[in-house]
Formats: structure tokens, C-alpha cells, sequence
């Protein structure tokens, strides 16, 4: 019986061949992952600052979020500001939230204010975090309920 298990293991081990199909790249085929950029860093983010790309900026993001922790909040936070400010575009009013908050290493569940506490921030963070809070809550990005639960 053990000599039958083994005669089938060597035969499908010998039957199987490597398809070429599936493991050949078109040397004109571009591959990317995640965390790459398509195109040049300095093309994107013009992209994104001049014309407010959703999809530039959104390559950005997530091009950031596998960076390391201060080129990811930093950088999130002048993007997310542009998108925001210039574009009026509402992702990136949370993004720059999420970004400032994992820069002073708060925990802040997108979504629900009730987890966010800044109460044991210096003045100056406190009053940074909650003029952006303001502004969203003025483009009604958030409601004056979560406004308060934050400003606590």
C-alpha cells in the first residue's frame, strides 16, 4: 500500500509541468504594487496640487500609508490639507483628521468621535485639532453632536 502512495505522488509530481502562461510577463507590461507609484512622484503630486486629482491623490494615500511613520502622517497631512482646502474634497478632510491625530498618537476610530481625547494635549495640539474639527463640522463633514463629543 505505501508503494502505491508513493508510485501516484511520483507520478503527479512528474505529470505537472509549469505553465508558461501564467509565469511569463509582456516585456511591455508594467506591474505595480500597491505601494508604488505609477507614474513619478513629482508628476502625481502635481496631479493632485494642480488640478485636485482624486485618483492622484488617492495613489498618494495609500503610497503613504505603507511608508514609514513620519513621511506617512506628514506628508498625508499637506496633501490631505491641499485635497481639502483647494478641492473641497471631503475624504480628504478625514484623511488629514486620521493623519494629525496618528501624528500625536492619539486613538481615533474614523467614524466615531467618541474615541478621540484630546484632553491630554498641550494647547496648542488641542486647538490645531479642533479648528479642523471646526472647519468640518462648517462643511458639515461632521455634525455639532460629534463636534462636542470630541471637544469634551
Amino acid at each position: 500500500m505505501k508503494i502505491l502512495y508513493i508510485l501516484i505522488l511520483f507520478v503527479f509530481l512528474t505529470s505537472c509541468k509549469k505553465s508558461e502562461k501564467f509565469n511569463s510577463v509582456d516585456e511591455n507590461e508594467k506591474i505595480f504594487t500597491m505601494n508604488q507609484l505609477s507614474g513619478s512622484y513629482d508628476s502625481i503630486t502635481n496631479r493632485v496640487m494642480k488640478y485636485g486629482d482624486e485618483d492622484a491623490y488617492s495613489e498618494l494615500f495609500y503610497s503613504f500609508k505603507d511608508s514609514n511613520f513620519g513621511e506617512r502622517t506628514d506628508s498625508l497631512m499637506i496633501y490631505s490639507k491641499i485635497m481639502a482646502e483647494k478641492y473641497n474634497d471631503e475624504k480628504a478632510y478625514i484623511d488629514y483628521l486620521d493623519a494629525i491625530t496618528e501624528k500625536y498618537e492619539l486613538k481615533n476610530e474614523i467614524g466615531d468621535y467618541t474615541t478621540l481625547n484630546i484632553s491630554k494635549l498641550d494647547k496648542s495640539k488641542k486647538e490645531k485639532i479642533l479648528s479642523w474639527l471646526n472647519v468640518m463640522l462648517k462643511k458639515k463633514i461632521i455634525t455639532q453632536q460629534e463636534f462636542e463629543q470630541v471637544k469634551k
